[in-house]
């Protein structure tokens, strides 16, 4: 760790500015030209540092083609040899790269905490003079950031070295782990400083302010509040509970309920100072309704009222709602469509939704899926709820024109991932199936594809004609169902459920009708629909301890075989998905790709053991040694 800081003390960015810029940046040295001296004496190079420090975010779970829905059961990644493995069958190692990606990664993270201090630092002391109101907010930014940084490393790790000032070249190495709740404190107390210091911040969808800082506080009490902290419960993990320092993965003082309490004030708190979207409902919207409203929220991007804080298009409200072409990877959102979606539209199916997650989506009259039921399985997409057409690309399932080559395939602009049967023998591979005519080592291996987040009107041609879709980091509906999990944990349900049916309503589902345990559950599988592909389920099912029902199972495809009735006339050229002229036979298959297994180690990552050679002070968590 010490090595990734002490590289940024001469620089405060790790290249030029990439922030997005007007004419006034166009005119502006590189913060890679600048020298520390400079960078803190200049107005422009100090907001620019302070811009910087957003970089980090830019690496999620929108701009990579591996989401971290697919470490856990409701996604796979398509390309062996990326690292996912090592999560997903469970040989996370000290000494491996295994999903070291910079989301979550100790040594990459932390510049970006030693370039927060540094900014803290340099604008407490205001040597330059600048104005009181620019420095108060961009010093309330550095404080934001630093407890978001401070924040994934903590949903990853448990406590972290806490380092609040920027360390130098004559730094000792020799920098312990804060325990959990040091963690927890150091992130909530930066969060609360922001708060402070963005009140009267300008609103925005890309820069921190009041309304940000609220909704991450929202977020971390409620994942500190949950069972994996908590040691009543994880006690139930042998490797949990046979850890030599559980200060530093959990809390070792104080109450469960407590917490839970401070996380439902913190959601109030926020859903009371803005507003979220179309959740005036006191019906079910209409399925057509519904549909639209969930396509919304993350068409219009950071338009919407839903959207808090993400990578919007037009970062920074600089410059126009396009991407660069050119050969870089870093066109963030703008990638979506084209890391996720059909190989029959030339794209890369990166991240595809399993069977397990497809079977979360209930009918729209609420009734959940079963494939044990024969007139469920028959037509298994039928009238389902409408955020299962607004998510998933399906067999038979309407997208976008294809491309002139593709045309000869699919006249119809219809998903095409089953195998067909003609009358005459011919089969017909679906063009978006591995085995298809396009581009088959792109298809996906669970015959489905996602949909959210993909401009359904734009070609995803790389390198140039991306899409402009933001991409958004906290959402109102995360917040709205963190308020829902805490009233259920505080023994509210009936609080618990209005503010669940606002959500279902929303979506075109029925009030909600259960109690108790089976309240519980009818939550999570909300949460994970209404949040799926949003850096969500990863940390849900680790801190609600369900690493083993998520992982411990094979990854299911769809296996589609049509074939065609008797007396019936069709060409193979113009094959659609069509009742009355094919038998549809759907059958959830396991498919022998990533031997999953769930080991309990995985419930904290582990710490690179070249961190720990640096720093033998820093103790490695459970299961690693």
């Amino acid at each position: 760790m010490k090595k990734e800081i002490i590289k940024h003390v001469a620089l405060i960015a790790f290249a030029v500015l990439a922030v997005g810029c007007n004419d006034d940046f166009l005119e502006t040295q590189p913060l890679s030209q600048a020298s520390e001296e400079q960078v803190w004496s200049d107005q422009k190079l100090t907001e620019a540092a302070v811009l910087d420090l957003y970089q980090g975010t830019w690496a999620g779970t929108l701009t990579r083609e591996e989401t971290t829905d697919a470490f856990t059961d409701q996604a796979v990644f398509t390309h062996p040899g990326r690292g996912v493995d090592g999560y997903t069958e469970g040989k996370m190692n000290p000494a491996g790269n295994f999903m070291d990606m910079q989301w979550f990664s100790w040594p990459e993270l932390y510049p970006f905490i030693r370039s927060a201090n540094l900014a803290i630092q340099k604008l407490t002391a205001n040597e330059a003079g600048f104005d009181d109101a620019f420095v108060t907010q961009l010093l309330g930014e550095a404080y934001y950031m630093r407890a978001f940084y401070y924040t994934q490393l903590m949903r990853q790790f448990g406590g972290v070295v806490l380092l609040t000032e920027p360390l130098g070249l004559d730094s000792e190495a020799n920098n312990p782990r804060g325990t959990f709740e040091e963690t927890v404190n150091l992130i909530l107390s930066d969060i609360d400083v922001a708060m402070t210091l963005l009140a009267d911040a300008p609103a925005s969808k890309q820069r921190a302010h009041l309304i940000t800082a609220m909704a991450l506080k929202s977020r971390v009490l409620t994942h500190v509040a949950s069972d994996l902290y908590e040691p009543s419960k994880a006690s139930s993990i042998s490797t949990i509970a046979s850890y030599s320092n559980p200060e530093l993965i959990g809390w070792t003082s104080g109450s469960q309920a407590d917490r839970w309490v401070a996380a439902k004030a913190a959601s109030k708190a926020l859903l009371d100072a803005t507003t979220g979207y179309k959740l005036d409902y006191t019906a079910p919207a209409t399925q057509a309704e519904a549909i639209q409203n969930y396509e919304d929220i993350w068409l219009q991007g950071d338009q919407n009222q839903d959207y808090i804080w993400g990578r919007s298009v037009e970062e920074f409200g600089f410059g126009s709602r396009t991407y660069p072409g050119g050969d870089g990877w870093s066109q963030g959102p703008g990638m979506v469509a084209l890391y996720h979606g059909p190989n029959g539209y030339h794209e890369w199916a990166g991240t595809t939704p399993t069977e397990a997650l497809v079977s979360k989506y209930d009918f729209a009259d609420g009734t959940e899926f079963d494939w044990d039921n024969p007139a469920h399985a028959a037509a298994p997409y039928e009238n389902r709820e409408a955020r299962f057409y607004s998510t998933f690309l399906y067999d038979g399932g309407p997208w976008k024109d294809r491309t002139d080559d593709v045309v000869k395939f699919d006249k119809y602009n219809e998903i095409q991932t089953g195998y067909y049967t003609l009358a005459d023998g011919t089969i017909i591979n679906g063009v978006d199936t591995r085995q298809g005519p396009v581009e088959d080592w792109n298809g996906s291996r669970t015959g489905y594809y996602f949909r959210k987040f993909a401009d359904p009107t734009t070609p995803a041609s790389w390198p140039n004609d991306l899409q402009k879709v933001d991409a958004p980091y906290i959402r109102y509906s995360e917040i709205l169902l963190n308020y829902v999990e805490a009233s259920i944990n505080s023994n509210d349900e009936g609080e618990a459920i209005a503010w669940l049916n606002k959500l279902r309503f929303r979506n075109g589902l029925p009030a909600v009708t259960e109690t108790g345990d089976a309240l519980l559950e009818l939550y999570k599988r909300e949460r994970n629909k209404e949040l799926v592909n949003e850096d969500a389920r990863l940390f849900d099912m680790k801190r609600w301890l369900e690493g083993a029902e998520s992982l411990n199972k094979p990854v299911q495809q769809i296996l589609i075989q049509a074939t065609q009735k008797a007396g019936t006339s069709v060409a193979a050229e113009d094959y659609r998905k069509d009742t009355s002229l094919f038998d549809y036979v759907y059958k959830p298959t396991d498919i022998v790709f990533e031997n999953r297994q769930w080991q309990d180690k995985v419930y904290f990552m582990p710490i690179k053991q070249e961190e720990i050679d640096k720093d033998a002070s820093i103790i490695q968590n459970p299961g690693y040694n």
